[in-house]
This record gives structure tokens, sequence and C-alpha cells, in this order.
């Protein structure tokens, strides 16, 4: 599914052209990641996000695709490695006690960032309030960040859409956190949209949403999806050459899957 497929249906008097989008890492990610991890990353940019969600699903976590926020940049995808923050609604005596505990957690976030980390901020869906801004965001990406979910707001909402990283939100507000919240826990499980992510989890994002993928199967969910989209590959082809839905999709019939097997070897 990564390459243009180009094909002649033969009930059509033009051919058909399927163009795949072409993803890269941004250069600012790419460029400070391990070799371990450029090589896992670009699995990830490549791999089809249902087949991925397909692996994921099948492996337990039916809970597993975020939805509910708005990309502020539809023409990239989003890959990366979860790093949390949580907030709750202000209360004067814990935020004294708590901000006095340490430097702002939206800070630490960007401060201690990792290549190749998301920030993901449950904000409990606030509205009225912001979490972060242009300003901390930018020492995120000199730290190679590659992008931010908040299940809430951020402020400088198009200084964020001209930086090279992916943004998902719920809307954007000229507001800074206080009055209305405080950050009160990093680095633990959070909850965006109604899906758990916990700190480490792999994430996949397209316009339509953020797939969340535990650590701990990312191996096997990317090579199972990448099976997956090599025969999906192969299924649009026979459709774009003319063939009917039934022998080719969801299931290849005999014929076709001994078609397949060749097309395996060929590539």
């Amino acid at each position: 599914m990564r390459a243009a497929l180009l094909f002649a249906a033969a009930s059509f008097a033009q051919p058909i052209t399927v163009q795949a989008p072409e993803r890269t890492l941004p250069p600012h990610v790419a460029t400070k990641l391990s070799a371990a991890d450029r090589v896992l990353f670009g699995r990830m940019m490549r791999v089809g996000l249902e087949a991925a969600w397909s692996a994921v699903t099948q492996e337990g976590y039916p809970l597993c695709f975020i939805n509910e926020l708005t990309p502020l940049n539809n023409d990239r995808r989003l890959v990366g490695r979860a790093r949390t923050a949580r907030y709750l609604p202000n209360r004067k005596d814990l935020r004294e006690k708590i901000y006095a505990a340490g430097p702002q957690l939206n800070y630490r976030t960007a401060e201690e960032a990792q290549p190749g980390d998301v920030l993901v901020f449950d904000a409990g869906g606030e509205t009225r309030s912001t979490v972060s801004g242009a300003m901390v965001t930018t020492r995120f990406l000199m730290r190679g960040g590659a992008g931010i979910i908040v299940d809430g707001c951020m402020r400088d909402v198009p200084d964020l859409a001209a930086m090279p990283a992916s943004f998902y939100l719920r809307c954007g507000h000229a507001s800074s956190v206080s009055p209305l919240m405080m950050a009160v826990d990093y680095q633990v499980p959070v909850r965006i949209a109604g899906v758990t992510v916990a700190p480490g989890d792999y994430l996949i994002g397209e316009r339509h949403g953020v797939l969340v993928i535990p650590a701990s199967i990312i191996d096997k969910v990317l090579t199972k999806a990448m099976e997956h989209d090599e025969q999906e590959q192969f299924q649009r082809k026979l459709l774009l050459q003319g063939e009917p839905v039934y022998e080719v999709y969801p299931t290849l019939n005999e014929a076709n899957k001994k078609k397949f097997e060749e097309f395996k070897r060929k590539r």
C-alpha cells in the first residue's frame, strides 16, 4: 500500500490511479533518534493504521483508538512514544503544595522529553483553559519531540500549526492554565477521550484519530499489520484490474491465493 498502484480496470475507459501518501519522519525527530528507534519509527510510519488497529484489538485491547480530538495538521502522520501528564480542576491548597515542590509539569514534560516523545495531556476535556503553548512547545521540539495530544486546549494555535509536529486537541483558547486547572501527575496512566494511555505506549496518528499501542506488543502488532498490508495491496491490484469483490475481499478465493503467493515471491 506504500507505492502508487496504476492499473487499467476492465470496465473503465481510463485507468484508475490510487496514490498512497508519502510519509516521512520529521527531520528534527529523525536526526535525534537512536538507530533502533529510527528503524522502529520507520515501520510505524509505513504501517496501515487500520491493519494496526485490528492487530491491537486482537491482542485484547479494544479501547485503543482516540477519535474525539481535532488534528491541527491533516497532511501528516504522527508516530511516537507517550510521555504523560494529568490535570485536575484547580484547588488552592493542593495547587500551592504541588507547585512548591518543583517546576510546573508542562515545563518538565518539555525539558525531560526524549527524541520521538509525544506529550499526552489529560485535561479532562476542559475547554476554558489551556495546558501549554508555543514557547514551551518550542523547547519540546528542540528536544526531538514528535507531537502533542491534549484532551483539552492549547494556546497559540496558529504558531503550533506552523511547527513541524502533530497536534491533537479539543480546541484552542487564548488563556493560560491558571486559574481553572493544575498539573498534578507526571508519567502516570491518563485518560484521553475514553482511552487509557500509559507512559511508553506507542502512538500512530492520522487525520481521523490516534491509535494507542502498548509497548509490550509493538513488534508483534507491526509485523502482523504489515503482513496484512501486503495482502491488501495485492487485493487492491486485483480490484483495479476488474476482478469481482466476492473473489478478492475480504478473503481471496483459491485461485487468487495462489496468485498472491506468486506475488510475494516476486517481491
